[in-house]
């Protein structure tokens, strides 16, 4: 019972850290859009974090800004930013242990890139809205991939994996 508290506890702090990092941290693109890191956290807490859990954080700590700044966003948001989840592993003794974790970071972009391209097609109804935002979207992945490594690599060399023993033996991921 002890390790269910500790990953909800551990899943209600990076929901908040992710809101505040992509609510004070975010850079704008010059494109109509702002870049920001809380994807990268989004992927530290799927390589942390058994599902469901990640999934719930990748949805609502990314949803919860999206409900404050952009409504007509959350849809997507609550969909994507859990899709892109999935790609990580609890797996290992460190975040960038496994080849999947290490790979899952660029399946990921690729995956926020095209559903929100998508996304922008639906919400404003052309073809030149997902065009347009294309540029944004791939600034925003890569900055999220590069953030990542350096957090994670920091984190790993800080051991916190090992710290956090978040791991249930029942974890499909």
């Amino acid at each position: 019972m002890r390790s269910h508290v500790r990953i909800l506890v551990m899943s209600g702090l990076l929901i908040g850290i992710i809101f505040f990092v992509i609510w004070q941290f975010r850079i704008s693109n010059g494109l109509g859009g702002f870049i920001h890191f809380g994807d990268s956290l989004i992927f530290v807490a799927a390589a942390l974090l058994p599902l469901p859990y990640s999934l719930f954080v990748a949805a609502i700590g990314p949803g919860l800004f999206n409900l404050v700044e952009a409504p007509m966003w959350f849809p997507f948001t609550i969909v994507i930013k859990p899709l892109m989840a999935l790609c990580f592993t609890t797996k290992g003794d460190r975040i960038l242990g496994t080849v999947r974790n290490r790979i899952a970071p660029f399946i990921a972009m690729g995956i926020n890139t095209a559903l929100y391209f998508f996304a922008n097609m639906i919400l404003f109804d052309n073809w030149g809205s997902g065009v347009a935002a294309l540029p944004g979207l791939l600034i925003q992945g890569v900055g999220s991939v590069i953030f990542f490594f350096i957090i994670a690599t920091a984190l790993d060399l800080a051991k916190v994996k090992k710290m956090l023993p978040l791991h249930q033996n029942t974890s499909p991921n």
